[in-house]
């Protein structure tokens, strides 16, 4: 009697033990994940910024082309 429950103590410690080790691995597993996509939306925000200024770039050439293209349609207008 007292044997069987010597190994059912002992069983029960393993499971306990078992039951860490799961739950650390899944927590080193989580923890490399959760670095995974810190650095998947650090690489987001730089394409977006990039992104953010060729647009604005281009809005400023947009702007001095209609600016230009006022000039050229008021000087036509004044030399008919």
């Amino acid at each position: 009697m007292i044997a069987a429950l010597i190994l059912l103590m002992g069983g029960v410690a393993l499971a306990e033990s078992d039951v860490y080790f799961n739950l650390k691995r899944t927590r080193e597993a989580l923890l490399a994940q959760r670095q995974e996509l810190l650095n998947a939306q650090q690489a987001v925000q730089n394409q977006l910024g990039e992104l953010q200024r060729r647009s604005d770039r281009i809005d400023a050439y947009l702007k001095d082309n209609d600016n230009s293209l006022r000039d050229v349609e008021g000087a036509l207008r004044t030399t008919k």
